[in-house]
């Protein structure tokens, strides 16, 4: 089995805001007044420590998950949704590869095709993301989003072959979100990436097949 190896940046506590220290502040100013402020605070330290944790596993796939975070996000407000599950689908996107984390370093940046075992095993970060965040207060309302993220539209996706509307939309918006930023950056699994009129385009061609057509409407409308 190969080894897997995480180092952590030195740098990685200064990326980003010290979310820890705000949490100590408002202690300190009485700002924690109640159970919703201090879960909101919870939350957003906790996304900060998972992100940490999969930026030290791997930099490529954390810069993806914030990229496709921000573009859930206005996919979200494109929808329509209210401001609760839009904060609701930024955060399932920060978190849907968290399970990269479990996946060994020989597949995860093998420079060519998987075989079905390799396959088998990268099709299980799904499970794993969501088995990560499932019983955390501040994060389990992602669940069911990050878990299901890989579903398409028509049944065939995984890990559980669900199909329309019974896919969670934050899974869908996030299936959307993520493929688009997969194909328009350069990574292990692109070499060439395409424009973002190519990535609507090879999108929309799987509107109805694999992804939500709704979500796909919503992408189209959005200046990219």
């Amino acid at each position: 089995m190969a080894e897997t190896r995480c180092e952590v940046s030195p740098k990685l506590s200064k990326s980003r805001p010290n979310l820890y220290a705000r949490i100590r502040g408002s202690v300190r100013k009485g700002l924690v007044g109640s159970r919703a402020k201090e879960l909101e605070l919870l939350k957003e330290a906790s996304v900060e420590l998972a992100l940490q944790a999969l930026e030290a596993r791997d930099k490529v796939i954390a810069r993806h998950s914030a990229r496709a975070a921000d573009l859930a996000t206005r996919l979200a407000q494109r929808l329509e949704l209210d401001d609760g599950n839009v904060a609701l689908m930024r955060m399932a996107a920060m978190l849907h590869d968290l399970g990269m984390i479990g996946v060994r370093d020989d597949i995860l940046h093998k420079p060519g095709p998987l075989d079905e075992d390799e396959w088998e095993i990268m099709r299980r970060h799904p499970d794993i993301g969501a088995d990560l965040i499932a019983w955390h207060p501040a994060l389990a309302a992602a669940t069911p989003h990050v878990r299901h993220h890989h579903e398409r539209w028509d049944g065939s996706g995984y890990p559980a072959g669900l199909r329309g509307d019974v896919i969670p939309m934050g899974a869908r918006i996030v299936a959307v979100a993520e493929a688009f930023d997969t194909v328009t950056n350069r990574g292990i699994y692109r070499a060439d990436p395409f424009s973002a009129v190519d990535a609507i385009r090879d999108i929309s061609e799987r509107s109805g097949s694999w992804y939500d057509p709704s979500v796909v409407g919503a992408l189209r409308a959005l200046d990219l």
